[in-house]
This record gives C-alpha cells, sequence and structure tokens, in this order.
C-alpha cells in the first residue's frame, strides 16, 4: 500500500513538473509569437526614426525585404527576356519624351507599388503646377494631390521640414518624408506636372503592418519629424545615437614612406560607431597627395584580406584634399574628419594604416565601439572600397561603367564619387554620348535580376542635384564639395539610408559613363555596403603608382581681358529660354572661351527683348566686339548697350554648320559701375531663331 501511494506520488509529481514545462513552453512560445508580431508591426515614428538610425543598417535584410525606384528614364532601353540582348542600351532621352508607366486619359501612371512599403524619397529636376496625386491602398480618394512643385514645399504639415524638403544649392528638388502604404500605391500625375522623376520605395516582408499615413500628422509623428529635422538642423556633425556603453580610444601614427603600422586591436565581439581622422601635414601643398596615399584597411573576424581598402581621404567622403563639408553618417570639420557608419564584429577586429606617400606620415586616429545588440548572425559586415576603373562591360552595354560587383547578402549603402572633367562637356547637340559628363545614369540589378530595379535619369540626379550645377551642399545625405564650374573636379556623396538596397543574393551596380578617359573624364569612387561573412568581395587593392596623379591634363581655351557671356546677369526676359551657363559644342572648344556660352531663343508671338547686366571697372571710351556661335538654327537681333544701337547680330551659319565669328559692333561711352546690355530679336526669319554669345570684348580707345 505505501508501495503504491508512492507510485501515485511519483505519478503526479512527473505530470505536474511536465505540465509547468509545458506551461513555460508555451508562454515562451506565445512571447516569441507576440514579440515576432511586435516586429512585423512599424508605427510612423519607428518609420521616421529610420532616417537617422544607421544601427539598424547594420543588419541584414530579412527575406522580402526590397528597395526600387521608378523613375522617368528614357524606355527605349530594354533587355529582351528571351536572348538578353540589351537594346538601344545608350539611351538618353530621359525626361524629353514622356515616360510613365501608361496613361489613363489624359494623366500618366508615374509609379505603382505593391505593399506593404513606404515612399522614401522623391526627387525632381523640374516640378511643375500640375497636380500629382499619391493614392494608397486601393482608395479612390488620394492621400496626397499636389502640384508636383508642391512636393518640395511646406504645401502640407507633412513636408513642412526644411532639412528632409527641399531644394538644393545645386538646383535638385528632393523629399525624403517617408509616406507608407499597407497594400498597394500608385501615384498619376495630371498635365503640366514637370519633368523628371524619382521615387524611390521600399517592400517589408509579408505580413509587416504599418500605421497608416496622414498628411496632417498626428503628433507623434509630428514630434518624430521635428526631432529628426532638428538634429539635421543644429547638430549635424554629431553622434546621432545616445549610447552610454561607448567607449574611446586614440592612437597618433608616424609612418615612414612605405610603412604599414596596426592602429586598434579589438577582440570578441562588438561594433565600432565612429572612426575620426586628423592628419598633421606642414606642408599645405601635400595634402591631397599625402591624403590619397595614406591608406586606410580594416579586418573583421580574422579575416585574410580587408573589408575596408581605401585611401583615407576618400573614405570620408571627399576628395581631393580636406573639403569641409557634413552629413549625417560621413563628413570633415575644420579638426577632424568622422565616420558614423556602424560596424558589427564578431571575433575581432584590426584597423591598420599603411603609407605610400615617398616621406613620412603622421595622422591621429580616433575610434568609438560599443557592445553589439543582439546576436552577432543578424548583422552584416562594413565594407568600402576604392577603385578607378574596374573590367570594362561588353561592348552592347556601352556606356555602363562598373561600380559595384558582390555577392551574398547585404545592403548597398551609396558612394563617393570624384570627377575629373577639366574639359568640360558638350550639351548642344543632340543625341546619346554627346553631352555632359552627368548625364549617364545609375544602373542597380539586385538579385541577378534581368533588368535593373533601379534605373536613373543622369549620375548628378543619382547625387540629388540636377542641370549640371556645379554648386556647393550639403545635406543629410548628400553632398558636392568643390565647385570648379565643371570644369576641373567634381566631389560628390549620395548615402542611400532609408533607401538602402537590401539583396539576398548579388547586387550588381553601374553607372552610365559617356566620356572616355581619353576625353580626359575619369572616376573614382569609394562605394560602401554591408554583406554577410560568407559573402564574396572581389574588389582587391590597387596598385600604389595608380592612386594619385592619373589625371590627364587639358588646357581650356580662354580670352583674356573679355566679358564672358556667361556671366551676364538676366534682368528680364519677353522671349523664350534663357541660360547664361550652357556648353558649346565640342567641335568649337578651341575657340569659345571656358567652353561656355550664352543662350537666348526667341519665342513666337512674344516680344522677344533679353536684358542683361554686368559692371565694369574703368570708364572711358570702348570699341565692343562679339564673339558670336553661328548655327543653322541661328537668327538675327538687334544690341544695345547703355541704350546705344549697335551693329546687328547675325548668328545664322550655314545648313548642319557651326562656327565662332567676331564682329565689330560700334563704339560706346562707359561709366563706372552697372551696364545694361540689351538683345531684341530683329523680327526676321522663321522659328527657332537662337542667339549664342561667346563673349565682349571691349577695347579702350
Amino acid at each position: 500500500m505505501r508501495h503504491s501511494v508512492n507510485n501515485n506520488k511519483i505519478f503526479w509529481t512527473v505530470i505536474r513538473k511536465n505540465t509547468i514545462k509545458i506551461g513555460v513552453l508555451f508562454f515562451v512560445v506565445v512571447a516569441i509569437l507576440s514579440c515576432e508580431q511586435e516586429k512585423k508591426y512599424i508605427s510612423y515614428t519607428d518609420m521616421v526614426n529610420r532616417l537617422i538610425d544607421l544601427q539598424v543598417l547594420a543588419k541584414l535584410p530579412q527575406k522580402g525585404e526590397k528597395s526600387a525606384m521608378w523613375s522617368s528614364y528614357d524606355r527605349d532601353s530594354k533587355i529582351d527576356s528571351v536572348t538578353g540582348e540589351f537594346i538601344d542600351w545608350d539611351a538618353n532621352i530621359d525626361g524629353f519624351e514622356p515616360q510613365y508607366i501608361r496613361k489613363e486619359g489624359d494623366n500618366e501612371v508615374l509609379a505603382e507599388m505593391t505593399g506593404p512599403g513606404a515612399i522614401v524619397r522623391i526627387w525632381s529636376a523640374s516640378p511643375r503646377k500640375g497636380k500629382v496625386k499619391i493614392y494608397i491602398d486601393g482608395n479612390e480618394e488620394p492621400m496626397v494631390n499636389e502640384s508636383f512643385i508642391d512636393y518640395f514645399k511646406p504645401s502640407i504639415p507633412a513636408f513642412d521640414y526644411p532639412e528632409l524638403v527641399y531644394e538644393t544649392n545645386a538646383k535638385g528638388f528632393n523629399n525624403y518624408v517617408p509616406i507608407p502604404y499597407q497594400k498597394s500605391c500608385k501615384i498619376v500625375a495630371e498635365p503640366g506636372w514637370g519633368q523628371y522623376y524619382h521615387f524611390n520605395y521600399i517592400t517589408f516582408p509579408e505580413g509587416t503592418g504599418l500605421e497608416a499615413f496622414d498628411p496632417n500628422l498626428t503628433e507623434e509623428g509630428k514630434t518624430a519629424l521635428e526631432n529628426v529635422n532638428t538634429f539635421f538642423a543644429k547638430d549635424m556633425g554629431e553622434y546621432p545615437h545616445e549610447n552610454s556603453s561607448l567607449k574611446n580610444e586614440t592612437n597618433k601614427l608616424e609612418l615612414a614612406a612605405n610603412e604599414k603600422k596596426t592602429a586598434f586591436t579589438l577582440e570578441g565581439e562588438g561594433a565600432i560607431a565612429a572612426i575620426k581622422a586628423k592628419f598633421h601635414i606642414a606642408d599645405s601643398s601635400k595634402v591631397a597627395e599625402v591624403m590619397r596615399k595614406t591608406i586606410l584597411e580594416i579586418r573583421w573576424d580574422g579575416e585574410d584580406q580587408p573589408s575596408v581598402w581605401t585611401p583615407l581621404g576618400d573614405f570620408f567622403g571627399t576628395s581631393p584634399g580636406w573639403n569641409e563639408y557634413q552629413t549625417l553618417p560621413m563628413g570633415m570639420t575644420k579638426e577632424w574628419a568622422y565616420s558614423y557608419w556602424f560596424m558589427p564584429y564578431g571575433d575581432g577586429a584590426e584597423i591598420a594604416l599603411q603609407n605610400y606617400y615617398d616621406g613620412p606620415v603622421s595622422v591621429t586616429l580616433e575610434i568609438t565601439y560599443t557592445e553589439l545588440e543582439g546576436d552577432i548572425d543578424d548583422y552584416g559586415r562594413f565594407h568600402a572600397k576604392w577603385h578607378r576603373d574596374l573590367d570594362p562591360v561588353e561592348e552592347e552595354r556601352w556606356p555602363d561603367w562598373e561600380l559595384l560587383k558582390t555577392k551574398g547578402q547585404g545592403r548597398f549603402l551609396g558612394a563617393h564619387l570624384l570627377v575629373w572633367n577639366p574639359k568640360g562637356g558638350s550639351s548642344d547637340s543632340g543625341g546619346p554620348g554627346h553631352f555632359w559628363w552627368g548625364e549617364g545614369d545609375e544602373k542597380f540589378f539586385v538579385d541577378n535580376e534581368q533588368f535593373p530595379s533601379t534605373f536613373g535619369t543622369g549620375t548628378e540626379d543619382y547625387f540629388g542635384y540636377a542641370w549640371c550645377n556645379p554648386s556647393i551642399f550639403e545635406q543629410a545625405f548628400h553632398s558636392q564639395t568643390q565647385d570648379n564650374d565643371n570644369m576641373g573636379y567634381q566631389p560628390m556623396n549620395r548615402w542611400q539610408i532609408t533607401d538602402n538596397i537590401p539583396f539576398q543574393q548579388s547586387f550588381d551596380g553601374y553607372l552610365e559613363k559617356y566620356f572616355p578617359n581619353e576625353l580626359p573624364t575619369q572616376y573614382s569612387t569609394v562605394v560602401y555596403w554591408y554583406l554577410n561573412p560568407e559573402g564574396e568581395d572581389v574588389l582587391t587593392a590597387v596598385d600604389a603608382d595608380e592612386l594619385y596623379g592619373y589625371e590627364t591634363p587639358f588646357e581650356v581655351f580662354r580670352k583674356d581681358g573679355v566679358m564672358e557671356a556667361e556671366e551676364l546677369i538676366v534682368a528680364s526676359n519677353t522671349g523664350g529660354w534663357v541660360s547664361s551657363d550652357f556648353w558649346a559644342h565640342e567641335s568649337l572648344f578651341e575657340t569659345v572661351s571656358g567652353h561656355k556660352i550664352m543662350v537666348w531663343f526667341a519665342a513666337k508671338d512674344k516680344a522677344n527683348t533679353l536684358k542683361t547686366t554686368f559692371n565694369w571697372s574703368e570708364a572711358g571710351n570702348y570699341k565692343v566686339y562679339a564673339n558670336l556661335v553661328q548655327q543653322d538654327d541661328g537668327g538675327t537681333f538687334d544690341i544695345k548697350l547703355n541704350g546705344k544701337a549697335l551693329n546687328r547680330l547675325d548668328f545664322r551659319a550655314p545648313k548642319e554648320q557651326k562656327q565662332t565669328k567676331s564682329v565689330l559692333l560700334g563704339e560706346v561711352r562707359l561709366e563706372l559701375g552697372q551696364q545694361e546690355l540689351e538683345f531684341i530679336w530683329s523680327g526676321d526669319g522663321e522659328f527657332p531663331q537662337a542667339l549664342r554669345l561667346d563673349y565682349l570684348e571691349l577695347q579702350k580707345v
């Protein structure tokens, strides 16, 4: 009996213990499922915070996570789905012919996406008054219904954040306010909407729940956007995350010629949160060379080949030399160059510098590192590689220039591009390949897709500006750090943060490069991406003798002592299109001063008077000569200088010919200060009628 009781006690004890285990297991499963369910819901605040969250970028993409872009690229570019043949791959009439998915009545469907997802970037070169409507989740009424130009102004509360919605100094219109949708999104444009567009969007894994977008904003959404906008406006250049576990180390390295030194060795598991650098260079004329010939190498987890190999200066997002600018992940201040890319490692990290300069180099490096949150297997490894020219593509896919090819799982983060373009470029003759260097589109192929899911409209458009404008600008996600009037160096950045491009198998990125190195138009780049540890990074070190001084020189013809027409200030225009910053045709570069001209077209049924001004510093009597560019669409124009009529200008040339001609306009009296130069179409001939003026030469009598 006692034995029987003991057996029963044992039986019920076992049952109770197993019940507890099952209960615990049940609650664990429920907790995991609840956690997964929580992870699959993204509030609008969470989405806005991704604009500034550099740590979440380091996580490898989930299955179903994607990024793509609709744009006004030239639809003549195709790839035969059966043969794989590239058809009209160099087509380049982006934006000048209707480029859309389809028409619905008079309207154009510009973009169409399935959810769950979000628009994360809108760009245009020339938005106008025609309405652009965003329809979300199949609703008959548009969620946003504004003139396209008002997408880049505080037209609705959601767009009233000037660090996220703006026109750059270089004429590009940008909007980075996220617009989520749960099921679908369709963007429809009415006639007169403008010219050129990009809509970058991201797609979340199936089952992700998104907070609905409210153009008037909830209080939480308003607060989130205000916080990001304030940080970009006031704290750019500061570390963007609060983290109490950050640790700092500093090392000043003295490197002899051709010497390599390890700056830091980190053990175990963690992440580098910041890298800063300061050069100590006595000879200011050597700054660019030292910064280019000092190489940064970073190895993760004891790897044989470095994941980061780049000149130290270029790594920080601008070259040549030290150019002050500030963006979210990278910048250069007066004291330090900084990088805030988040760089996880699972089994140690090694940071080294190699000196290829022919003398000693002194550099101070500072790193900030931290403990890693979560599972190291969820994170990619940071890669950054510098190169000039990789293997050329096959002839049929010219003009593609390879930016990056990599295999594995990861995220593409953007690039620093340095263009050497001393000759300028031609934009006066139609047809692909006869334009300035920035015409080249970006083409990004993800996971072996046959046609690129990102197909752009121009290199400067990819970097967020427009119309060949060389002006310096700096915003959170892009910058241009030198202005050499498109006739020298052109350094620019594009950081893809919310619009990063996740890939599961591979990423193949190209920029179109119409002009060959011999023009000379030469590129160098640093590309940035995350890759899983088993991924394939085939970019290797560049030979030391190819790092610096590779640029082919070119002397631009300039006429001394003249008033360049591109420096004229347009005061009023009652005619057609005018530009005081226009490239002459390349065949005239030996006789057009500075390669640029002023262009004005007379327009039908208009008064056709163009008034310009310029300043003059020495009073006196002057003979006035003009250097004209004559073409077969040229017209005849009357000209007045300070109200005095001068000899008529004839810009006509025989059919299909282009030539320059210097003519005497007459003699005038000039006083100090501002002068008024007036052009009036003579009324002779049929339209179009073009005026192309290179310069005025004023010879004192």
